[in-house]
This record gives C-alpha cells, sequence and structure tokens, in this order.
C-alpha cells in the first residue's frame, strides 16, 4: 500500500522533469534554446528572465545622457572629481583653506536653498542630478554634474540622498556686512567647544534670540563644518560670525564699541571649570598684585567647595537666573567647555571686566551638562531681561 502510494506520487514528477531536461539537452548552444528565444512561453518551467533593473537605472540617469545635457548648455560632465577641483574642494573643508581662500563648502539640497536665500555667492555646484539644479537659482556659479560613486566620498552620510547628491563651493560670508540692526547688544563667545552639534545648536539659538554677534576662540571646532552647517540649519548666513579670536582681540573689539557699559558673564556646564578660573585668578593675582589675600583654593569642585572658593575670589558666583543685568547696555555671554588649563590672557580678560560666573544647578551627583544647557539659559535669561525693559 505504502509502495502504491509512493508510485503514485513521484510518477506525475518524472515527465515534468524529463521535460525541463529536453529543454535543457536539446541544443548545447544556449543562446539558440527554446527559453532564451521565448522566455515567456517557458517562464513557469525552470527558466526565470531577469528584470533588466540595471538598464533602467542607466536609463534614468543623468551621467551619460547627452542628449540630456543638451538641455543645460551651463551644466558640464565629469567622470571624475581630479585636478583644481579637488583643490577648491579640499580648500572649503578645511580650516586653513577656509581662512586662505574664504570659501566654504556647502552640502545638501536644504542648506543650499537656505544660502541661496540668502544672497550667498556661489562659485560651483556639484551634483549627480540634473533635477537638483532646476530646483535652485545659482546665478553665475559653475555647474557640474559626476557620478554617485565620485562625489560620495566628498560629503557626509547624511548628504546622500535617493535624490541624489548635491554640494556646493560658496564664498564665506562677510561678518562686517551682515545685517546688525535691531539685535540684541549681546555677543556670544563660544570658548572651547569641540563638538560640532553643541557648537551648530549654540550659533542657531544665538540668531534665534537676536545676538549681534557670534565669536569662537582658538582651540573651538571649525564652524564651517558640514555638520555645524546642519545643526544650525543655515543661521550662518545670517549673523556675523568671527572664529579664532584671541583674548586680546576680544578686549580690542570690545574697546572699540559704541558702548560703554559692558558687563562680561561667564557660564559654563563644568562646575570644574569654574573651579579652574578660580585658581587660574588666584595665581593672576599673586603675580600682578601685591598685598592681596590669595589664599589657596581647594582642588575639589563640588557646589559645596566652589561656593567656598567663590567667598575669597573677587568674582560674583551666582545662578543664571540671579545675573544682574543693570548699569549695561552691552553684554557679552561667554559659553565655556574648557578643561584645561587657563591661559593668563583668558583670566585677565575676565578679571578686567569684573566678569559674573553664572552657573547651573546641578542635582544628584551630576558633574556636567551639555554647554547648550547654560548657553540657552542664560541667552534668554537676558532676551526676557533686555525685551521687558527690566535693563
Amino acid at each position: 500500500m505504502a509502495a502504491s502510494m509512493r508510485h503514485n506520487f513521484i510518477k506525475p514528477i518524472i515527465p515534468m522533469y524529463a521535460h525541463n531536461m529536453h529543454f535543457r539537452n536539446k541544443s548545447s548552444n544556449a543562446n539558440s534554446t527554446n527559453e532564451m528565444k521565448n522566455p515567456k512561453e517557458n517562464a513557469g518551467h525552470y527558466f526565470h528572465p531577469r528584470k533588466n533593473q540595471k538598464y533602467k537605472k542607466v536609463q534614468g540617469s543623468s551621467i551619460g545622457k547627452s542628449n540630456l545635457l543638451q538641455s543645460y548648455p551651463g551644466v558640464r560632465q565629469l567622470d571624475e572629481i581630479t585636478g583644481d577641483h579637488v583643490n577648491e574642494l579640499v580648500d572649503s573643508k578645511s580650516a586653513a583653506g577656509i581662512e586662505k581662500t574664504q570659501t566654504i563648502f556647502v552640502e545638501g539640497e536644504k542648506i543650499i536653498r537656505q544660502a541661496v536665500k540668502a544672497g550667498i555667492h556661489f562659485k560651483s555646484v556639484y551634483t549627480t542630478e540634473v533635477k537638483l539644479l532646476e530646483k535652485l537659482e545659482l546665478g553665475e556659479a559653475q555647474q557640474y554634474i559626476t557620478k554617485v560613486k565620485a562625489l560620495k566620498s566628498w560629503v557626509s552620510q547624511k548628504a546622500v540622498e535617493s535624490d541624489g547628491i548635491i554640494c556646493a563651493v560658496a564664498q564665506k560670508p562677510d561678518p562686517s556686512v551682515s545685517e546688525t540692526e535691531n539685535r540684541l547688544p549681546v555677543t556670544v563667545v563660544m570658548d572651547r567647544i569641540t563638538d560640532p552639534w553643541t557648537a551648530g545648536v549654540l550659533l542657531r539659538t544665538a540668531h534665534g534670540v537676536g545676538c549681534r554677534r557670534f565669536v569662537t576662540t582658538k582651540g573651538c571646532c571649525n564652524m564651517w563644518d558640514s555638520e555645524v552647517l546642519t545643526a544650525s540649519d543655515g543661521s550662518h548666513f545670517y549673523m556675523p560670525i568671527q572664529t579664532n579670536l584671541s583674548w586680546n582681540v576680544l578686549k580690542q573689539n570690545g574697546e572699540a564699541e559704541e558702548y560703554t557699559r559692558r558687563k562680561v558673564i561667564f557660564t559654563s556646564a563644568r562646575p570644574m571649570t569654574f573651579q579652574a578660573i578660580l585658581k587660574a585668578e588666584e595665581k593672576f593675582l599673586t603675580d600682578n598684585l601685591e598685598d592681596e589675600d590669595t589664599d589657596a583654593l581647594d582642588n575639589d569642585s563640588s557646589p559645596t567647595s566652589l561656593s567656598k572658593s567663590a567667598e575669597k575670589s573677587g568674582f560674583q558666583l551666582t545662578n543664571f537666573n540671579e545675573v544682574d543685568l543693570s548699569n549695561a547696555d552691552d553684554f557679552t555671554l561667554i559659553i565655556s567647555d574648557d578643561t584645561l588649563k587657563v591661559s593668563n590672557q583668558k583670566i585677565k580678560f575676565l578679571y578686567e571686566n569684573d566678569a559674573v560666573l553664572a552657573s547651573v544647578p546641578m542635582t544628584s551627583g551630576m558633574t556636567k551638562l551639555n554647554p547648550t544647557v547654560p548657553g540657552t539659559l542664560m541667552l534668554y535669561h537676558l532676551l526676557g531681561q533686555l525685551t521687558s525693559n527690566k535693563v
């Protein structure tokens, strides 16, 4: 009985297999088989024709279609990025190159569109799809179309989108011609902050609040890095930015302002940063002033120890929301993440300007926060006080 059932089950399969073998062995030339000549008729047997995906992708691609480029006479085709194009891109991405050529690297359709809206002058634009150029008004910029493989290595992963890749080399905005009217008399100084995303968020917050200027000291990240540009969401194009300034230059800039009553506020997300300031003050007073009480300060950076050290200091240490903004018409907010030894120029700048140390209360044993926290809190405290006519 079992043998009979097994025989009945196998029996109908044998002709089908033999039928397929017949087509396979019918000709030694695979190109002349019935399957290759008529794939649709035999698709149900064993031959499955491949979908021509590769052909369709090439057919719809911008690269290599000379008839398509003829409709865009200003667009040039690049098979590879070499020579002067490499030099141009390298200079626009490095801090030294930006300073030398005064050009910046911008990637992604969104940021490029914001730059166009802000009136930024473009020198060169590189893309993998002509349709991305159609959406933008790029003026007289040199426009190039190239392969994804050639352009992918020049942009961040976030700029690689399904619609294609686009990036550009643009003229760096001139801080002297940026719009400064009707802005708060607040200069934001970013001190030794190296994280690009943090820098971009702080810049965008300063722009949103309406600050007059944004400055970075030596030791900060490259403010024109693509990640900073992305985090700032285009704020680079709307407010003056000065980078890599020394404390001496900051002092000179303050003296040149028309404001006569200046208040310097120093804030940080690290209690140890305040402790370093107090220790540097001790050394500064010892080296420069005689007959000054310079009792040794504790290395402990706990809130209790910090308060005790502040009692011996000439600096006022207070919570961010208790900073007195009266009797001043110009403000410099220093947002620091400095963990290194405080320089003599820095402590001198703070001491001569009678800086206020504005802290953010922390509990549960936390030792630090992201610098965007004290920076944002202090900026909105300034905005609230200045716009409510309390100053």
